[in-house]
């Protein structure tokens, strides 16, 4: 069930609305309950900073600017011209849209469409870039040297492997210097053998 946000028989859009109504209500027991509202320049005074500081945007503190200058003209301290005028910034009115309801819901409709649209094209770069830094883990993970494997004892493998990569060589080396004295001999013999014939 939806949470409701209704103050007195007033009901808000969002929590926010509904949390910043409820302080300018409070704000304005407060200011009745210690303020001097028969004090005429202590009502000029409140509603002044209040018009400057566009201190009240909701329902409640727009009516209270509006009782406060009703005040002030009322008692002729000041004219009306005089006072500045209630700043209406925002209006935090309870389940009202401004008259260009329709037309500010259509622009935040083609806002939520555009970032939306950012939103697919972010998510598709996001799961290309996952692609990528996967098959990137899968290449370093396969190969016999990397990241992975630098904890390990893979020095004395490489080493191991360096090693055997020579043993092998010098084998093949004396096996060749076998077959390279085999074949002297055997020309030699081959040779020698002649010249005793030929004599």
């Amino acid at each position: 069930m939806a949470e409701s946000y209704v103050i007195d028989g007033y009901a808000f859009q969002n929590r926010k609305d509904f949390e910043q109504a409820n302080k300018e209500r409070e704000t304005i027991a407060y200011l009745q309950a210690h303020g001097d509202m028969s004090d005429r320049k202590a009502v000029y005074k409140i509603y002044k900073t209040a018009s400057e500081k566009q201190s009240f945007q909701t329902v409640f503190g727009l009516k209270f600017m509006e009782e406060l200058r009703e005040i002030l003209v009322d008692s002729e301290m000041v004219t009306e011209d005089v006072l500045d005028p209630i700043p209406v910034g925002r209006v935090l009115s309870p389940n009202a849209f401004p008259h260009g309801g329709d037309r500010d819901a259509e622009e935040y409709r083609k806002a939520y469409e555009k970032a939306k649209g950012g939103s697919l094209f972010k998510n598709l770069l996001i799961g290309v870039l996952l692609v990528v830094i996967v098959g990137m883990m899968i290449i370093t993970y396969n190969n016999q040297y990397s990241v992975f494997t630098y904890f390990t004892n893979y020095k004395e493998e490489m080493r191991e492997d360096l090693l055997n990569e020579y043993q092998e060589w010098e084998e093949s080396l004396e096996e060749r210097e076998e077959a390279v004295e085999k074949r002297e001999k055997e020309w030699k013999d081959k040779s020698g053998g002649g010249q005793d014939s030929e004599k």
